[in-house]
């Protein structure tokens, strides 16, 4: 059984492709016949307070010039960090991956409305993870890319969590994923405003972060990863949350702790999720931002 992520986002972008949209696409994401991710959160609520740092991936879609793929964080005035499996797809033979075109995206960052405001920056290079794999049955972890965009950007990135917070860390998740599992099958039900849920970190040696209601451990946590609770069994992230920030408070200001990679279920909100540990990858960022 597929994590909530991948089986949408791979979706999307094929569609696209089909269609002629992306002239110099690299591939879809999840399968061959993938889309990045469609966007908000189950059970969450709009956000109380801007984050100009949060970024929508987008692309073209079906006429739509900015169909909302995957989140994004600033990290450094021309660098955003994400989801790998935002921007690639299945690899050919032995390689690990398809690298998408950068110049098929581009970023609106700076409004916590995804179809207006702030700015919007293309993007001039994507660099994977060099230990990611990308697989459309399972998830062996390193889910982390980062978008070099074309220019600099007139916004306040957020700090890194360089460290790894211990499990009952209190954290926010944030993203313009799907609010509802009976809406994931349109776009046009995808909210156009941030959303934002508070939860906390779970211990990775939960059976929840591990394995599905069928025991399936193929999009369980993995060494690098975070795991973050399910409020009341039924709230958290969904399709087109994927790459956006796990935020936690620290002195009176967000640091981001992790990007969203997937759910250890097949429905949104069932189980916990999985991010990509910022802490856990914090000297590979360093050694590419600077």
């Amino acid at each position: 059984m597929r994590g909530w992520t991948r089986a949408l986002t791979g979706a999307a972008l094929s569609a696209a492709v089909s269609l002629g949209a992306l002239t110099q696409a690299g591939a879809a994401q999840a399968d061959e016949t993938a889309e990045p991710p469609t966007p908000k959160i189950i059970g969450g609520q709009p956000a109380d307070q801007p984050y100009p740092f949060v970024g929508s991936l987008q692309y073209e879609r079906d006429g739509n010039p900015d169909h909302h793929g995957c989140g994004a964080a600033l990290v450094d005035e021309r660098w955003m960090v994400t989801a790998a499996h935002c921007v690639v797809t299945e690899g050919e033979g032995s390689d690990p991956y398809k690298l998408r075109d950068p110049d098929i995206f581009h970023v609106r960052l700076g409004s916590n409305d995804r179809t207006a405001g702030g700015t919007v920056v293309k993007l001039d290079d994507i660099v994977v993870h060099p230990d990611y794999v990308y697989y459309t049955d399972h998830e062996e972890g390193r889910d982390i890319a980062l978008l070099k965009l074309d220019s600099p950007v007139d916004v306040e990135p957020v700090r890194l969590e360089r460290r790894i917070p211990r499990p009952g860390t209190e954290v926010r998740q944030v993203g313009w994923g799907y609010t509802s599992n009976d809406d994931t099958d349109d776009p046009a039900n995808l909210p156009e405003e941030l959303q934002q849920l508070d939860t906390t970190l779970l211990s990775p040696s939960d059976r929840r972060c591990q394995v599905d209601e069928n025991g399936d451990g193929s999009w369980g946590v993995r060494k690098g990863d975070v795991c973050t609770d399910n409020p009341d069994g039924v709230r958290g992230p969904c399709y087109g949350d994927s790459g956006s920030p796990l935020l936690r408070r620290v002195y009176g200001e967000w640091r981001v702790v992790g990007v969203n990679s997937r759910g250890v279920g097949a429905e949104c909100g069932a189980l916990p999720d999985v991010y990509t540990s910022i802490g856990a990858h914090d000297r590979w960022i360093t050694r590419v931002v600077r």
